[in-house]
């Protein structure tokens, strides 16, 4: 390993903080085998093919722009009306009808869930010292899971995630604590 220099460790820019040889070879390492995996190519393809159809990304920018006119209407106090939550509704089942709409929606979680799962293993190691196993990052992200989901005190079994919801101790009444059993 080299030695560090003192501009090393200086970031020439507030938003970049420079990495030491060793870390950009293996960051570098990373990005190529991420770039050259069959999940990212065929995500890329797909998303590729929805931006190539002027009908599939026109009907999402519809899409979008309306759920954002419904968004900053309720902000400003005005809930949506049932007509137009209907419209919503229409539309977005038509962006999920849409093969291309939808491929490109499917290829966005794809890449979105690799990435928060290297960030996951990242964190981890950060935290440990030492690169987390695979079982460890499964048991972690299902911890940050079920404690990110809630019945909110109104516990009928369910929770909004699907998992079943269970009380901590006992008489539950209405605000106790409840939280979601994966």
């Amino acid at each position: 390993m080299r030695e560090t220099d003192e501009d090393d460790l200086i970031p020439r820019d507030m938003n970049t903080t420079p990495l030491q040889q060793d870390l950009l070879d293996a960051t570098t390492t990373l990005c190529n085998a991420l770039a050259q995996s069959p999940q990212i190519i065929a995500a890329k393809a797909r998303i590729g093919l929805f931006f190539q159809n002027p009908d599939a990304t026109k009907l999402f920018e519809e899409v979008n722009a309306y759920g954002e006119e419904l968004r900053s209407k309720h902000l400003a106090g005005m809930p949506p009306t049932e007509e137009e939550i209907e419209k919503f509704d229409k539309l977005r089942a038509s962006v999920i009808e849409n093969e291309l709409a939808r491929g490109f929606l499917e290829a966005r979680q794809s890449v979105d869930g690799l990435l928060a799962t290297i960030n996951q293993y990242l964190g981890m190691s950060i935290d440990m010292g030492r690169a987390p196993t695979p079982e460890e990052v499964e048991e972690s992200a299902k911890r940050a899971a079920s404690a990110s989901c809630s019945c909110g005190g109104d516990c009928d079994g369910d929770c909004s995630c699907g998992g079943d919801c269970q009380c901590e101790g006992e008489g539950h009444e209405h605000g106790d604590d409840c939280c979601c059993k994966h």
